[in-house]
C-alpha cells in the first residue's frame, strides 16, 4: 500500500511534466509572420517572407474570372535534415489572386492549416509528411494524412465567398483506417447543406448515420488542422 500510494504522485508529476513539455513545445512551433506578406505585389515569389520558401506553387482560377490565381505552399526555408535527422519545418499557405490589371493581392495566409514535416508519424517515417494542395474547378482542395496502426486522412474543401472575400469552408472529411483490424470510419460534412454523414465498418454491412448540424461558417484562416482533427476524432470516439 505505500509503494502504491508513493508511486501515484511520481506518475502524476511525470504525466505532468510531460504535457508541459507538449504544450511548450506547441508554443513554441514557427508561425510565419504575416505583417512581412505584402499586400499586394508583382509576382507571387513576393508573397514569400524572409525564412520562408515555396515548396509549391499551384495554379488555378478560384473567383470565376478565368485568370490565373495561386495558392503558394509555403515551407521552412531551413535543411530537411540536420545531422542525418529529419528536420521539423513547418508549413504556411498563402493565397494570392490576379486581376485584370495585371497586379497580384493577398487573399488570405494562414500557418495552422497544413501539417508539419515530420507530422507524418510512423506511417511515413523519415519521409516528408504529405500536404497536398490542389484548384479544382474553383475549389481549393488540401488532403493530408499521417498515423501508424491508424492511419487519417483529412480533406478540406473551399470556395471563395465574393461577399466578404474570405475562403469558406464547405466541405470536410476525415477517414480513419485501422491496418490491423481493417475498420475504417469515415466522417463527411457538407458545410452547404449542413449535413453530416459517419460510416463505420470493414466493407461490408457498413453502418451509415445522418446528423444536422449548426449553421455556422468557418472559413480558411479560421482552421487550425490539430484542433479540427481532435474534435472530429472525439466526436466518432476514436
Amino acid at each position: 500500500m505505500k509503494l502504491r500510494s508513493f508511486a501515484s504522485p511520481v506518475l502524476l508529476f511525470l504525466l505532468s511534466a510531460f504535457l508541459a513539455d507538449i504544450a511548450l513545445a506547441q508554443d513554441q512551433r514557427v508561425r510565419i509572420d504575416k505583417s512581412r506578406i505584402p499586400a499586394e505585389a508583382g509576382k507571387p515569389n513576393n508573397f514569400v517572407p524572409p525564412g520562408w520558401k515555396i515548396e509549391e506553387q499551384v495554379t488555378g482560377d478560384l473567383n470565376g474570372d478565368s485568370l490565373p490565381d495561386y495558392a503558394l505552399k509555403l515551407i521552412e526555408d531551413k535543411p530537411a535534415k540536420k545531422d542525418d535527422v529529419a528536420n521539423d519545418r513547418e508549413r504556411a499557405l498563402v493565397i494570392v489572386m490576379n486581376d485584370k490589371s495585371g497586379k497580384l493581392s493577398r487573399a488570405a495566409v494562414t500557418d495552422k492549416l497544413l501539417q508539419c514535416t515530420i507530422c507524418g508519424g510512423a506511417f511515413y517515417g523519415v519521409m516528408d509528411a504529405p500536404a497536398s494542395v490542389k484548384i479544382e474547378k474553383g475549389i481549393l482542395i488540401v488532403d493530408q494524412d499521417h498515423g501508424s496502426r491508424d492511419v487519417t486522412r483529412l480533406t478540406y474543401r473551399f470556395r471563395y465567398e465574393p461577399d466578404t472575400k474570405k475562403f469558406l469552408l464547405i466541405g470536410f472529411d476525415l477517414a480513419n483506417n485501422d491496418r490491423v483490424t481493417g475498420m475504417v470510419v469515415t466522417e463527411s460534412t457538407n458545410y452547404l447543406t449542413w449535413v453530416r454523414i459517419v460510416t463505420r465498418g470493414k466493407g461490408k454491412k457498413d453502418t451509415t448515420s445522418r446528423t444536422q448540424i449548426p449553421k455556422n461558417k468557418v472559413y480558411l484562416e479560421q482552421i487550425d488542422n490539430e484542433e479540427f482533427e481532435t474534435a472530429a476524432l472525439e466526436r466518432l470516439h476514436l
